[in-house]
C-alpha cells in the first residue's frame, strides 16, 4: 500500500472513502456539462487509477452521455445528501475523477490545468503559471493540445 493516504467523503458523512497514491493529475474543467453538474463555475477533480480508491456507504450512479466524444461519463453522488463524490469515464474506464472539494483536506493537491476555457463564465479568472486549455488536454484522436500559460491572472472571458 502506497504511503500517501488521503481521505474524504460526502457532505453528510454517508459515504467515505481512502485513496491509495498520489493523483495523477487535478484539474478545473470549464465544460458547460460541469457547470451543469456543479451548479457553478467549474468542476475541480483529481484523477487516481481507479483501484487506488476505496468506499465505504452506497453511491447513486446517474449516467450522461459527453457531447464531445459521445461516451457515458457515470456520476457517482451520495443518494441522501446529493453530493457528486466521484466521476468515471466509459472512455477511461481505468480511471476516477474524485470531486477535489470532498477530500477532508483539498488543498493537499494544486490544480495543474484548467481546461475548456473557452466555456468558461465571466468573473472566472484563470490563473498565472498554470496550464490552460481552450478545449480538452488531449483531441479525440489522442493529439496533445498546445496549453497557455499566462503570466498573470487573466478574466477568462475577455470584454464581458
Amino acid at each position: 500500500m502506497p504511503d500517501e493516504i488521503h481521505q474524504g467523503g460526502c457532505l453528510c458523512g454517508a459515504v467515505r472513502y481512502r485513496t491509495a497514491g498520489p493523483a495523477l493529475r487535478t484539474l478545473a474543467c470549464h465544460c458547460r456539462f460541469c457547470q451543469q453538474m456543479t451548479g457553478t463555475t467549474s468542476y475541480a477533480n483529481s484523477v487516481f487509477p481507479i483501484d487506488s480508491v476505496v468506499f465505504t456507504g452506497m453511491l447513486s450512479v446517474y449516467d450522461h452521455r459527453s457531447e464531445n466524444s459521445g461516451k457515458a461519463v457515470h456520476l457517482h453522488f451520495c443518494p441522501k445528501c446529493g453530493t457528486t463524490v466521484t466521476l468515471t469515464f466509459e472512455r477511461w474506464p481505468e480511471y476516477r475523477a474524485i470531486s477535489r472539494g470532498t477530500f477532508d483536506d483539498p488543498d493537499w493537491v494544486d490544480i495543474v490545468a484548467h481546461i475548456w476555457t473557452e466555456s468558461a463564465q465571466s468573473g472566472v479568472m484563470l490563473p498565472a503559471g498554470v496550464d490552460c486549455f481552450e478545449r480538452a488536454r488531449v483531441e479525440l484522436d489522442g493529439t496533445p493540445n498546445t496549453p497557455i500559460r499566462h503570466a498573470a491572472p487573466v478574466p477568462a472571458r475577455r470584454g464581458h
